[in-house]
């Protein structure tokens, strides 16, 4: 008996203790499934409820990520009240759920072990859509840079906006490798008329190139009315990287701006700015850095791309990630159990075939609890791309004129792009983009709350980044096949989104309809041969 309760007396003990020190155990941490190896590692995600259960933390802290990056909308400032109103909550309850996000077991765990940066967007902003016309945009400034734990002596305290950027050096095999991440402010500045606003777009060009952008007058001096100093932007900084990473709150090129209106209401992005989306590609381009994209916002998780000399002189590469608490499914309203016989009949990885099959608009796009991962190998090479380690999961097949697009994880194929004398044959001259010491890869990776991987894809460092002067014409590269966006698509090819989403649906719900009629049919019928049954031995005994 007494050894029978020596494990339960121990348990006791150890609680007994951490109770004493005050101390709580923390919260378990998510094996992820096929951690790749990496020498830099970020995770990264948004749209995130204070007020909702939080399960994706475990299977992020199981990462061991060398930072976690918010790309907005942590908290949920505003809502809609009964009437159907949108309103401001106000700064008291601004503040609290910065509090309750903090004090969440999970995160705070994740806190306690991992570097957390990041960005904002409309919703920790203060109010949907937001932009610099909001009122009450100092206030959350100083609240979300609170929250993010801001040394009170950070440039960003004494500036308007919270982008910032961040050099991440002596990486690699020989510690000569380095990746800078860059977190763009998509709503102080914003209006009509601007994403980033001029203050923004001169910081984000001395960054990106090197001090060498317009109205810069030498490689170290701030430009003119910038409002930066060293302390903000040191030498260092401005030094090049084997890999930029590019923040954003909002999506750059998700090219469904028209594709989405009548299904969803309030969608922003980058397309929604077409000149200020040029504008970013091509300081991309002018400082021929390997770079990708992330962002966050629209409640779903994808993979976007463009083949190389579409949008950039190399293959545009942008990560989405958004709904760590909730997701599209989440937005349906609950009336007549809408949302319930959604949750049933919409798969979480939504069909490709629900969208055109032009250039990369076929991809993936899951709608579950997800986030974010990017993981950098400097050590990769060519032959590991070659024998199937490094794939791309894609779609079905390529789209008019051979696009492909992201896809699950159960369709591994090469890379769209293919081998480098793919390149090579591809545009006039052989033409080889250049990036400083270009070997290796990244890999982007949507993992769901248990840390497995839904969607994917890597690509080599030396095909992301290079400039145009290397391709020949500009004009006739982007207009090939391939590079085909929602601006040409066809009336009826705009149409299929919303009818086959509305006709999968309805056939999902009479598919169960007729299954619950025939099985209660089938059930009846049972019933009566057995009531038939006895009433046959009831006579027979009479």
């Amino acid at each position: 008996m007494t050894r029978r309760l020596a494990p339960v007396a121990t348990l006791l003990a150890i609680l007994a203790l951490g109770a004493v020190a005050g101390e709580v155990a923390a919260p378990p941490v998510v094996d992820p499934e096929r951690p790749d190896r990496a020498d830099f590692r970020l995770a990264f995600g948004s749209c995130s409820r204070h007020d909702h259960p939080q399960t994706v933390w475990g299977a992020v802290r199981g990462l061991r990520p060398d930072a976690f990056v918010w790309l907005g909308d942590v908290i949920y400032a505003d809502g809609k009240l009964k009437d159907g109103t949108r309103t401001y909550y106000g700064n008291d309850a601004h503040r609290r759920m910065y509090a309750a996000q903090s004090a969440h077991p999970e995160y705070a765990a994740l806190a306690r072990e991992t570097r957390v940066l990041g960005t904002w967007d409309d919703h920790d902003f203060g109010f949907n859509n937001a932009g610099s016309e909001w009122g009450e945009k100092i206030f959350a400034q100083r609240a979300f840079l609170d929250f993010l734990g801001e040394p009170e002596a950070s440039p960003r305290r004494r500036r308007p906006g919270v982008y910032e950027s961040y050099t991440f050096r002596g990486l690699g095999r020989d510690a000569s490798r380095s990746v800078r991440l860059v977190l763009l402010d998509t709503r102080y500045f914003k209006t009509d008329e601007t994403v980033l606003g001029e203050e923004q777009w001169r910081w984000l060009e001395r960054v990106l190139l090197g001090g060498e952008g317009e109205g810069s007058s030498s490689g170290d001096e701030p430009p003119s009315g910038a409002n930066l100093d060293e302390s903000h932007v040191p030498p260092d900084d401005l030094a090049p990287v084997d890999l930029t990473i590019v923040g954003s709150s909002i999506q750059v090129h998700p090219d469904t701006q028209t594709l989405l209106e009548g299904l969803a209401r309030g969608i922003e992005s980058w397309n929604a700015h077409p000149r200020e989306k040029r504008r970013l590609l091509d300081l991309v381009a002018r400082s021929r850095a390997a770079t990708v994209f992330l962002s966050g916002d629209v409640h779903h998780a994808e993979i976007v791309t463009a083949p190389p000399a579409c949008e950039l002189p190399g293959e545009l590469v942008e990560l989405t990630s958004s709904g760590m608490t909730h997701t599209v499914l989440d937005e349906i309203p609950k009336a007549f159990g809408a949302r319930r016989l959604a949750a049933l009949v919409v798969p979480k990885m939504l069909p490709r075939w629900l969208f055109p099959n032009v250039g990369t608009l076929r991809r993936a796009r899951f709608v579950g609890h997800n986030f974010g991962e990017v993981a950098v190998d400097f050590d990769a090479h060519d032959g590991e791309f070659d024998d199937g380690e490094f794939r791309e999961t894609r779609g079905d097949g390529a789209g008019r004129g051979g696009g492909g697009g992201g896809g699950g994880r159960d369709t591994p194929s090469p890379s769209p792009i293919g081998a480098r004398g793919d390149l090579r044959g591809a545009f006039a001259g052989g033409a080889r983009f250049s990036s400083r010491n270009a070997t290796g890869a990244v890999r982007l990776n949507v993992r769901d709350r248990h840390g497995r991987v839904k969607i994917s894809k890597t690509v080599r460092l030396s095909d992301l980044g290079g400039g145009w002067s290397e391709l020949g014409d500009r004009g006739t590269l982007g207009g090939r096949p391939e590079c085909a966006t929602e601006k040409h698509l066809t009336r009826l090819e705009l149409a299929r989104l919303p009818v086959l989403a509305v006709a999968s649906v309805l056939a999902q719900v009479l598919v169960v309809a007729f299954s619950v009629l025939a099985l209660f049919a089938r059930t009846a019928r049972k019933i009566a041969r057995a009531q038939k049954g006895a009433r046959r031995k009831g006579r027979k005994e009479a």
